[in-house]
């Protein structure tokens, strides 16, 4: 088990108002041993952002949580029905119950594996994204509202790294703590 600590590790934070100016510095930062423990912080999800994470580090694995409810959910609502008819049958035009109903299964299948896929997959983003985190910081305010952001930690405001940073973009690069 992990232990929690609380010292605090200090780094610096660049704050980015322009997207394009954001990618270009992730990508450069990503490729960079100076920048070994970065994080990303961004006020919500862009599809540039997703494709350099997925360059990084390779397909999200949150598709297979909704592989995997998707198919459960799909044979639920299939046995389900099945086996209601099994033991309560109702004969209609001389058909035996069972399997031979199955076309009219069609639809709760369906319904049950866009339910239990939605849910699986909003399972994984959390399990995945590790959240809540009750740990998380939030190193300015305009970070939750329209500013993207890249923490450095072990390193000062008068760096290499710093200034790295302000020629990649970065309308302002001050101290913070983790």
């Amino acid at each position: 088990m992990a232990e929690i600590t609380t010292q605090e590790e200090q780094g610096i934070v660049a704050l980015f108002p322009y997207l394009d100016d954001f990618c270009q510095a992730v990508s450069r930062v990503g490729s960079d041993s100076d920048f070994h423990g970065h994080e990303v912080l961004s006020p919500t999800s862009y599809h540039e952002l997703m494709a350099l994470a997925e360059e990084r580090y390779g397909p999200s694995p949150v598709r297979w949580f909704t592989l995997v409810g998707a198919l459960s959910g799909m044979c639920t609502g299939f046995a389900m029905p099945l086996l209601m008819d099994y033991d309560w049958p109702i004969v209609v035009g001389g058909k035996s119950p069972g399997i031979y109903s199955l076309p009219a299964y069609v639809i709760f299948g369906f319904e049950l594996m866009v339910l239990f896929g939605a849910l699986a997959t909003i399972l994984g983003m959390l399990v995945m994204g590790r959240l809540p985190n009750p740990y998380g910081t939030v190193y300015h305010p305009r970070i939750t509202d329209d500013r993207f952001a890249i923490f450095v930690p072990k390193v000062g405001v008068e760096s290499s790294q710093a200034k790295l940073l302000h020629h990649l973009g970065a309308a302002e690069v001050f101290a913070a703590a983790k």
